[in-house]
């Protein structure tokens, strides 16, 4: 059956309530940018609604928490809701962990053009372009002690392009756009398409990633419909602040002030590749050599870490590193493993200790007593094994530094 063609935007996880997080230290100028991005990044999902000339917004859920939102941030989503419906834009909000129903403050009245789906119902809307109906839209809010019960949602008796709306879905995975021609996930931060046929299922992820864990652009989905009924999805970067995971390589006789040239070549490279996106960047080097023991935290690691942010000035956009490791194993050179010394025996043990899955590395016992607070004991322990190989690394690196290295 031919369908009109339809245009809509996905958006979800949009938390216009929660900065971003995982900064240990910031400078001023990049407090405010970390405060206002995920605003910043939900304005650029309203315009690109207006831009494509969208039918419809559709709001998977997550989009703030009304009793914890300062007035500004309520504000702030009323005005760009009027500015659809100035266009005559529907919007269609599912409601998530964040936004239940209920939440949103009786003083403030939504726009006629928003449309907020009942909790643990699913309920049906006509999507029209004039007096012609182009979609149906179903939509249900997520329980509060449970997930969504997607059997209520089910394709248009008439044949109309359906679109479902929820926070996730109770259906397995690759079964969630059985039920419906798209369905509009929400609930997670990172963009995704769980399922193809017969119908689509799109994660469209939160338009600005929040913390490291959120590598890569963040956004919002275009999703266009075509005569056929076929939906193809678009993504639209929307984000702000971008989290960036970098490597550099290092061979064994790289000096110190070699990888602090080639880090700054590089962080020069990602700022004029930024299109406008301020960056925010962790350095991962891997490599061989003696300089492997010098690449700590308190050693040429935090010297690298300050000249980066030194180097990186006021700049826009802005690209400012936030961390610098090296994971890379320490292998000692056979005369210092093989002699008869305190470092020899320390790193023979590390290298016996490390080796031997069945140890029990518990450094609980070294903590003072009483602890100030019971969580803290879980400071001595290691949770995984990659915790447990670093611990070994950083254990290995240090004991060569003490005893090598000059004061």
């Amino acid at each position: 059956m031919a369908t009109q063609p339809v245009r809509l935007v996905h958006a979800s996880d949009l938390r216009l309530d929660r900065p971003l997080y995982g900064l240990t230290d910031a400078p001023p100028e990049l407090r405010a940018l970390l405060r206002d991005a995920p605003l910043e990044a939900a304005e650029r999902v309203f315009e690109t609604t207006l831009a494509e000339e969208a039918d419809a917004l559709v709001l998977a859920g997550d989009v703030l928490d009304a009793r914890r939102a300062s007035p500004r941030v309520v504000s702030f989503l009323l005005n760009q809701f009027a500015r659809l419906e100035k266009r005559g834009t529907r919007v269609f909000w599912s409601g998530g962990e964040l936004d239940p129903p209920d939440a949103w403050p009786r003083t403030e009245r939504l726009p006629d053009n928003v449309t907020v789906f009942p909790i643990g119902r699913v309920e049906s809307h006509e999507l029209k372009r004039g007096n012609s109906v182009i979609a149906v839209v179903q939509g249900v809010s997520k329980p509060a002690d449970r997930e969504v019960d997607a059997s209520g949602f089910r394709r248009d008796a008439h044949g109309r392009f359906t679109v479902g709306v929820a926070y996730g879905t109770s259906d397995a995975p690759g079964k969630e756009g059985d039920r419906v021609d798209y369905m509009a996930l929400g609930g997670r931060s990172r963009r995704a398409t769980v399922d193809h046929e017969p119908g689509v299922a799109h994660y469209a992820g939160s338009p600005q990633g929040r913390c490291p864990a959120d590598q890569g652009p963040s956004g919002c989905t275009v999703v266009q419909v075509d005569e056929s009924g076929k939906a193809k999805t678009r993504f639209v970067a929307a984000d702000v602040v971008r989290w960036n995971d970098e490597t550099v390589e290092f061979t064994a006789g790289v000096t110190g002030d070699q990888l602090k040239a080639r880090l700054r070549e590089r962080l020069d490279k990602l700022r004029g590749r930024a299109q406008g996106v301020h960056q925010l960047v962790a350095w991962r080097l891997e490599g061989v050599g003696p300089i492997v023991a010098q690449l700590r935290a308190d050693g040429l690691c935090g010297e690298l870490l300050a000249d980066l942010q030194k180097h990186a000035g006021r700049e826009k956009p802005l690209c400012w590193t936030y961390a610098v490791t090296c994971r890379s194993r320490y292998e000692p050179p056979h005369e210092q493993l093989d002699q008869e010394t305190i470092l020899g025996d320390l790193l023979r043990q590390v290298d016996v200790m490390r080796s031997n899955e069945a140890f029990v590395l518990d450094l609980s016992e070294m903590l003072p007593k009483p602890l100030p607070d019971p969580s803290l004991a879980s400071m001595g322990q290691t949770q995984t094994a990659t915790q447990r190989v670093d611990l070994f690394n950083d254990a290995a690196k240090l004991g060569v530094a003490l005893m090598t290295e000059e004061a």
